[in-house]
């Protein structure tokens, strides 16, 4: 995989990004670790974790950084990965309640840090916003962790474009360092779906597009491949998962997108979801997908994905069947 480098930072990433929410929940530690080997094996380079990974099931609380951390350091190769990590969420037994005071981010980066064993995070997310707080306020924090040494570049995810715009905005008035990229929930058939149960997500929208497109800010969007909805889609009917039709993807608009994936997928030689994956990576901004691998085969898939790329007319196309309301501009 040719790294990429995101705006703004000194960062070179891999086109992928693998994420980790899948470590400890649907896969086992050794099975987590085989994931990332293979992973880096690859040519990848970019893990994604979150403070709060596995807190949603019984059991270990921050399972995910936990055996991510206990990866880096039995593979010793820390120096040649970049990792990026979330903080700032509610707790899970109180989703309404914000935990964005800086005292708050401060003890969920420092935690992070102990957990993955590294001493520098390279990425860092906030990753809720708290609209009742100024942008000055996470600015301002980010930048002091940036002095510290703490991390080397941030980010935000589930942040409006408005928000990104006024806290950039805040940042270059100031002599700070602003936000580097953005991490929205974004993938062909997500502005369709039926509406998550989830609270706080971001939809990457007409705004947010126009934003990116203006500024070449780099999008990491998560569940990018649709939890795989259009691959299950184009399989023949009696292949079909017998539940396909509770998908949170299952509605008109993207059934109507599925058609055009499958045949778009026939026509390329390839499998739908590297239509799926070039679909969000085919846009006129740095675009690093983070993809919810579980199994080698899934990873194989996606990755050979990457060389597709979809025309302009191709983007209209998906757009205009999923109602998604996005441009196709390339």
């Amino acid at each position: 995989m040719q790294l990429v480098q995101l705006p703004g930072t000194a960062l070179s990433v891999s086109p992928l990004c693998l994420g980790g929410v899948p470590f400890g929940i649907t896969l086992t530690e050794s099975e987590s670790f085989a994931l990332l080997d293979r992973f880096v094996a690859l040519g990848g380079n970019f893990l994604d974790t979150a403070r709060i990974y596995s807190d949603w099931v019984p059991g270990e609380f921050r399972r995910s950084e936990r055996i991510l951390g206990d990866w880096l350091q039995s593979r010793g190769r820390r120096d040649r990965l970049i990792v990026a990590t979330k903080g700032a969420h509610p707790f899970i037994d109180s989703l309404t309640v914000p935990r964005t005071s800086a005292a708050e981010i401060r003890d969920d980066l420092e935690g992070s840090l102990r957990t993955l064993r590294t001493e520098v995070v390279d990425l860092y997310w906030l990753h809720r916003d708290d609209e009742t707080r100024p942008v000055a306020h996470f600015i301002d924090v980010l930048n002091q962790f940036l002095r510290e040494g703490k991390i080397r570049a941030f980010g935000a995810s589930n942040w409006t474009a408005a928000r990104l715009r006024t806290a950039n905005a805040h940042a270059r008035a100031t002599g700070q360092q602003g936000f580097v990229a953005n991490q929205p929930f974004w993938s062909l058939g997500c502005q369709q779906a039926k509406p998550s149960t989830i609270l706080g997500l971001v939809k990457f929208d007409a705004e947010a597009w126009r934003f990116h497109r203006e500024t070449g800010l780099a999008v990491l969007p998560y569940t990018s491949q649709a939890n795989g909805f259009f691959s299950k889609l184009a399989l023949p009917p009696d292949r079909r998962a017998a539940d396909l039709a509770k998908s949170d993807y299952y509605t008109p608009p993207n059934l109507a997108a599925g058609q055009i994936v499958a045949r778009l997928a026939r026509e390329k030689q390839v499998n739908p979801s590297a239509i799926v994956l070039a679909y969000v990576r085919s846009r006129p901004f740095p675009v690093v997908p983070i993809v919810g691998c579980r199994t080698h085969a899934q990873l194989d898939d996606t990755i050979a994905g990457l060389a597709v790329r979809l025309s302009v007319a191709e983007l209209r196309e998906l757009e205009d069947a999923s109602l998604s309301g996005l441009p196709a501009d390339q």
